[in-house]
């Protein structure tokens, strides 16, 4: 199967030890699917590596920032990018660091409808989670239960950062003003889809944590997260 159609928007801040496998990878799985890699900046060389490897691959596109605006905002651009320049119908977002495993690209895939989002899950029965420490187990639980009891999400797995969007989704998206940056736009987006009727269908995932790089997670996205919870919540409930 070809996957013309498909676009996958990988976010990078400092992850020149896993883009070039992870690209790799992702195009023996999905062949002929569109890569595009969205970098803030990163000061680690993250965009020279990307178009030192892949100058002569078609199918790998680089977007440049400015600085470091948060995942969200780069997926925002990587969807943007993928729509207006790619003309794609199907489009993927996953994390650069090797969590978000390539070999469930084409169940994501062929489980897509025009009104009907895909996302990996963590917490349903056939998930599992390797080698995190105590504290983001901790904060990875508080957060989706605060997620789901505030947003009133459908979903078990409200900060996980694979999923599969139909091409109507990602307009709704881009028309849209969100108030978000950070990984609580996924929050964000949940709620402004499900508001316009789309559908969120999870399957089960594995999800191994980073080898090489280091977490962007830190006391000051939490702190912002909390904040950004509470203007999802005043804007869209």
């Amino acid at each position: 199967m070809k996957y013309s159609h498909v676009a996958i928007i990988i976010p990078t801040f400092n992850e020149a030890e896993n883009i070039s496998s992870l690209v790799k990878e992702i195009l023996q799985v999905v062949p002929g699917a569109q890569v595009v890699i969205v970098d803030d900046n990163s000061p680690d060389g993250t965009a020279k590596i990307v178009e030192e490897n892949f100058a002569k691959e078609n199918n790998v596109s680089l977007v440049r920032g400015t600085g470091k605006q948060g995942r969200g905002a780069a997926a925002l651009r990587g969807f943007r990018f993928a729509h207006e320049k790619l003309l794609s119908k199907v489009f993927i977002e996953m994390d650069a660091d090797h969590s978000h495993e390539p070999e469930l690209l084409p169940a994501m895939i062929s489980k897509i409808t025009p009104t009907t989002v895909v996302c990996a899950s963590r917490y349903l029965s056939g998930s599992s989670i390797t080698s995190w420490s105590k504290f983001r187990t901790i904060f990875s639980y508080l957060s989706n239960s605060s997620i789901r009891l505030i947003l009133e999400s459908p979903l078990s797995d409200n900060t996980n950062g694979y999923r599969a969007y139909p091409v109507a989704a990602i307009e709704a998206l881009l028309e849209t003003k969100l108030v978000t940056k950070n990984y609580l736009v996924l929050a964000e987006t949940t709620a402004l889809l499900t508001k316009k009727g789309f559908k969120y269908l999870e399957i089960p995932s594995h999800f191994p944590n980073r080898t090489a790089g280091v977490s962007n997670t830190n006391f000051k996205l939490i702190i912002q997260s909390i904040k950004d919870l509470t203007n999802i919540w005043w804007k869209y409930l």
